[in-house]
């Protein structure tokens, strides 16, 4: 680890610690101000490396005992009547505050802890885990009005949404160097496509907002509803374009985000490789290094696509597009030129686009069979399973799948995995069949779920038909699973580009040929001809299927920045109060069911994902502390007893009963406030490590 990366994880500790304690300054700003007796004010947690106390100066360790000492030395000075005195009797908190105003002692101890991690207030009568604690002092908390507690209780929230404001304003003046928001990749079938956006649109609003960045339209795409037709104005070859997207919910599981444009929200690149710093530190899916000859590689400039050359390297990425939707499916051809300064050839193969949503990808109903598209390191099949190995037959417990589409692959390794059942593998590699036996599931993948560690994608060399859908024009033609597709309307088909090529511009039929499999062959000598009827849905679908690339390429950084500290302002405020409601309809989404347990994200999480913000330099570092700050204050105000939010139910009880809770009734609330807060760390912090290294 470099110092750089060192430095970077330790100003995000200390970041975490900063919006911790900037919480409490709340708390005790308040407090002071209502006339609240704080006996002490500490940053960090743990025993005291050093405190502070007015008339007593600087402390190695705590001022506490000394600070107690004198004030009982004083007392007993100042007896007139020793008779009347009896030694063996502790000090009334009113003679100890007498003492204290006439020694000229602070009754606040300032403390800097062992453990650079937030801090705390100490309140005279206040106990966020003892309901009971009291204290017979005019300046107890306990003794204030239940408006002065009020304040109290929610000085913190307010002063977190304060600092994230503050924090975002920082960022905005130094400059947030963020991805703009135009749209770089669209998902077929998606609501983005559907509305009629294209890659390079340059959304300016949606819904009436004024769009500013990637990170903008991100989260305003997860804020509006559902099913409800939206505005959004883009800006398309110079001239502004009125458009209406409805979004809907991607559901849970689909890879995708919950409420999405269904744009993948991938933001767009530029025509070179990343940052030369990183040469030799990029890897492929299954930790290979990446080749010159099908990669851009670190430091090189895409110079011409095709032939057709880039005017234009920031903001052609366009070209590059188009020139994928017009492939075919054949391999791009790129002339590249290198950190080095010499000139190469790079072929980058092309795929077919995923589909929105649950919807596997299917031409016609048709969808083809899974090939191996990495190995990851550590998986059970290491040595076993290559990378282009196509799937005929999965195994498990004596059953047979042949030719198995995608989504039945994955689902019935997942299962086997959960049941701790061994499963087998038949894969076609190099024209030959190959037989994997007893592989057991115990790769940990992302999410949780138990596989055998491999990636895969689609086989789109061989017309083989994995499976049909149900109700589709394939499923209407009774074509049969396993069959391979020969011809449409009498053009051969070799693949599933020249199937896809075809399908989409016959109109509303066509002659398929295909032939039969028999026994785990195909009957060449008798193939099958039969009528292909499709829909109007079903040609509108073939006509959207979009393909793809899976070139690494350098994110597009178009800084948003100001000099001016209002606009900064008004931005920071904007941004706080979108990431405060985003945070309110996650949590909605939540318990309606929209958004899985496994998107939620723990200590663990954070400090991983706050690593990775640190990493790409100091604005994103303050973004994300600024983050965290918001969604700390809507955690805290939650109506669960035990954080600042449950106490405020609280205090609303005793104002309006006019009493305040029992305290055994108080009690019980903390300890089920305790569980629910226990019970949710314990779920977060499982996801967390099951994402990262189970």
């Amino acid at each position: 680890m470099v110092i750089g990366d060192i430095i970077a994880i330790a100003c995000l500790v200390f970041g975490f610690g900063f919006v911790v304690f900037f919480h409490e300054l709340g708390h005790f700003l308040a407090a002071k101000w209502v006339g609240i007796k704080v006996e002490q004010f500490a940053v960090g947690f743990g025993h005291a490396i050093c405190a502070w106390r007015k008339g007593l100066g600087w402390r190695v360790g705590t001022t506490t005992p000394e600070y107690e000492q004198r004030l009982k030395n004083h007392l007993q000075a100042n007896q007139h009547n020793q008779s009347q005195h009896n030694e063996n009797v502790a000090p009334t908190p009113a003679e100890m505050a007498r003492a204290a105003e006439e020694l000229g002692l602070g009754d606040t101890e300032y403390r800097l802890n062992w453990v650079p991690l937030g801090g705390y207030v100490k309140m005279l009568g206040q106990d966020d885990i003892n309901p009971n604690a009291q204290a017979d002092d005019p300046h107890a908390y306990n003794k204030k009005s239940v408006g002065a507690r009020m304040v109290v209780v929610s000085a913190g929230v307010i002063m977190n949404v304060i600092l994230a404001a503050i924090l975002f304003m920082v960022v905005f003046l130094i400059g947030f160097r963020v991805a703009p928001p135009i749209i770089g990749n669209i998902e077929t079938g998606s609501p983005a496509q559907l509305a009629g956006l294209q890659v390079g649109d340059h959304v300016l609003y949606l819904n009436g907002d004024y769009q500013h960045d990637f990170t903008k339209l991100f989260l305003n795409t997860a804020l509006v509803q559902a099913g409800q037709d939206i505005p959004i104005v883009i800006r398309r070859n110079g001239k502004e374009i009125d458009l209406t997207v409805k979004p809907q919910h991607a559901p849970i599981g689909s890879g995708g985000s919950v409420l999405s444009l269904g744009a993948g929200h991938g933001a767009i690149s530029e025509l070179r490789g990343p940052d030369a710093k990183l040469q030799g530190k990029l890897k492929k899916t299954d930790g290979s290094d990446l080749d010159p000859k099908t990669d851009i590689l670190p430091g090189d400039l895409i110079t011409a696509v095709n032939d057709l050359p880039v005017q234009n390297p920031k903001t052609d990425y366009p070209l590059l597009d188009q020139t994928v939707q017009n492939s075919a499916g054949n391999p791009l051809k790129l002339t590249v030129r290198g950190a080095d300064g010499n000139t190469r050839l790079v072929h980058a193969d092309v795929h077919f686009q995923r589909f929105f949503g649950m919807t596997p990808l299917n031409l016609a109903g048709m969808q083809p069979r899974p090939v191996v598209d990495a190995v990851l390191p550590k998986s059970p099949v290491t040595g076993k399973l290559k990378k282009g190995d196509i799937v005929t037959e999965l195994r498990i417990n004596g059953e047979r799948l042949v030719d198995p589409c995608m989504d039945h692959f994955v689902r019935q390794i997942n299962k086997a995995g959960d049941d701790g059942r061994k499963v087998g593998f038949v894969v076609e590699r190099d024209g030959k069949l190959q037989t994997i036996e007893d592989v057991l599931p115990d790769f940990r993948n992302e999410g949780g779920k138990r596989g055998v560690g491999i990636t895969v994608s689609l086989d789109a060399e061989s017309p083989i038909v994995s499976e049909i859908l149900d109700g589709s024009a394939a499923a209407r033609a009774m074509i049969p699973h396993g069959a391979i597709i020969l011809k449409i309307d009498g053009h051969d088909v070799h693949n599933w580009f020249d199937l896809h090529r075809l399908l989409k511009n016959v109109g509303d039929s066509a002659t398929l040929t295909y032939s039969p499999m028999q026994e785990g062959k195909p009957v060449v000598q008798n193939p099958v001809q039969t009528t292909l009827r499709l829909t109007p849905q079903e040609q509108e679908l073939l006509a959207q299927v979009r393909y793809t690339h899976d070139l690494i390429l350098r994110e597009r950084i178009d800084p948003r920045k100001t000099s001016n500290p209002l606009t900064a302002a008004a931005w920071g405020v904007t941004e706080t109060r979108d990431l405060l409601l985003q945070f309110y309809v996650t949590l909605r989404r939540l318990f309606q069911g929209s958004v899985g347990a496994s998107n939620l994200m723990g200590p663990i999480g954070i400090v991983h994902a706050g690593s990775m913000f640190a990493f790409k330099g100091w604005d994103w570092l303050i973004w994300f502390l600024a983050m965290i700050s918001a969604n700390l204050a809507v955690v805290n105000f939650l109506p669960i007893p035990i954080v600042d939010g449950g106490l405020f139910v609280f205090l609303i009880v005793e104002k309006i009963s006019g009493k305040p809770l029992s305290p055994r009734m108080q009690t019980a609330a903390q300890v089920v406030g305790l569980a629910i807060i226990l019970s949710v760390f314990l779920l977060v912090t499982y996801q967390d490590l099951a994402r990262l290294w189970m």
